[in-house]
């Protein structure tokens, strides 16, 4: 049977190179759409938990692992020999930056040589990691051409990103569009066949160029918008205005606007390494990627800004930063979710130690994170401890902290999110300044 009528029978098997947090909820969606599917990871701890029904990935429940690998549905490994035998291989590995903040494609390029030492006639190979415009073309298909095996005759390449959003309980996998771009018409009719049964919408492109670039555009329009919010805050700050209150107005606008909100920094792998690729590529073509400059710039600010506030918030009462017994509530990059890539809370962590502050955390989903050489544990919030603190900072607002509690006992806390909006304590400093006027609320 040809490889795409198998694909549209769901007869074909299918291999997932890097089972992260775009891999496996990907290979868990495919599964559950009635494809035999194999993990593939380097790292033997996930391979294991896969294969013991456990999921390692916060947004995938463990219990969905367990009832695929029940089914015989998923399967995990630590060899790529298995590629040689299955119709697709998905390549979902992190395409993360080097030290000096240039795209780093080793990982990409590894599984690329896998992928080829393995390819066979009739098989799709999918690449989903974010790359740079081109880098279909001039890093996945010289090595599968290598092999003698023509593009869009003997096998099918092609670009679909990946546009996870962890924690997001309205998108997922299936209701997100997916972008397919293949380096021929046969390639991306092919690929379309596979993904339709599981994604609702699919969306062919006129090649992996487009897609490619399509990806690194919806990040860094964030990554954009977030410096243009965090620097209207800072400008609001200077002028005694709450943002939060010029937010609400400015999205009573039914068009034309889009509303984004302060924080300590972006984090997470998209948003704050995306922009770096297309600002990599803008150079390669002797353009300046101005905007994605400045708003790098702006915030990268934002974890020394969060500090200022601390030292000015313990200042009025009396007490220097260096030596301040400083809690930060959440060290991941976003509400409810166990990631730290690239968090701005860890930032902001590092710049008060760095201070002199006697810095500790609470993050009911990280039990511990490594910071600038030091290890720190997550401490308990119960009241002693609390009270014991010169300062509560509150930097990612997960939903199971009790924060009624965290006002009753702290004798100072700072809130960079407004996750208490606002709180009439006089104990409570907001960052962005918002008034004591309305109820508050916890969110």
């Amino acid at each position: 049977m040809p490889l795409i009528d198998r694909l549209k029978h769901k007869q074909a098997s299918i291999g997932i190179i890097g089972l992260g947090y775009a891999g496996l909820p990907m290979a868990v969606e495919i599964a559950s759409a009635g494809f035999s599917v194999t993990g593939f990871d380097v790292d033997e701890a996930k391979v294991g938990a896969i294969n013991a029904g456990r999921s390692p990935v916060s947004d995938v429940a463990s219990e969905a692992v367990a009832a695929l690998k029940e089914r015989g549905l998923l399967r995990a490994s630590g060899s790529f020999e298995p590629l040689r035998k299955l119709d697709a291989a998905i390549i979902c590995v992190p395409t993360p930056l080097t030290a000096a903040r240039e795209p780093d494609l080793r990982f990409v390029e590894a599984a690329a040589d896998s992928v080829a030492k393995r390819l066979h006639r009739e098989m799709l190979v999918v690449l989903q990691s974010t790359c740079a415009p081109g880098t279909t073309r001039a890093v996945l298909l010289p090595r599968l051409q290598a092999t003698g095996l023509q593009v869009g005759v003997d096998y099918h390449l092609v670009f679909a990103p990946e546009r996870i959003d962890p924690g997001n309980v309205r998108f997922n996998v299936r209701n997100t569009p997916k972008l397919v771009g293949g380096v021929t018409e046969r390639c991306t009719e092919a690929a379309c066949a596979f993904f339709a049964h599981f994604i609702d919408q699919v969306k062919p492109v006129a090649s992996p160029d487009i897609a490619e670039m399509s990806k690194l555009v919806e990040n860094t329009f964030r990554f954009i918008n977030i410096s243009f919010i965090n620097e209207m805050a800072l400008l609001c700050d200077r002028l005694g205005i709450n943002i939060w209150e010029v937010i609400d107005a400015a999205s009573t606008k039914p068009f034309a606007f889009l509303p984004h909100y302060p924080s300590p920094g972006v984090g997470g792998h998209c948003i704050p390494v995306v922009p770096l690729y297309l600002e990599a590529i803008a150079r390669e073509h002797g353009m300046a990627a101005q905007l994605i400059e400045v708003s790098a710039q702006i915030n990268d600010e934002m974890p020394r800004m969060i500090v200022r506030k601390v030292r000015e918030a313990l200042a009025e009462r009396g007490r220097e930063l260096a030596g301040a017994r400083v809690l930060l509530l959440g060290v991941t990059y976003k509400a409810d979710i166990a990631d730290t890539r690239e968090s701005a809370a860890l930032r902001v962590l590092e710049e008060l130690a760095r201070r002199g502050a006697e810095v500790s955390y609470h993050d009911p989903l990280i039990g511990s994170v490594s910071v600038a050489g030091e290890r720190y544990e997550s401490q308990p919030l119960h009241p002693e401890a609390l009270r014991a603190q010169d300062c509560v900072v509150i930097l990612t607002p997960h939903s199971s902290v009790d924060y009624h509690a965290v006002v009753e006992h702290a004798p100072l806390v700072v809130d960079t999110r407004s996750g208490l909006k606002p709180h009439p304590s006089p104990k409570v400093v907001n960052v962005w300044r918002p008034v004591a006027t309305r109820v508050p609320t916890v969110v």
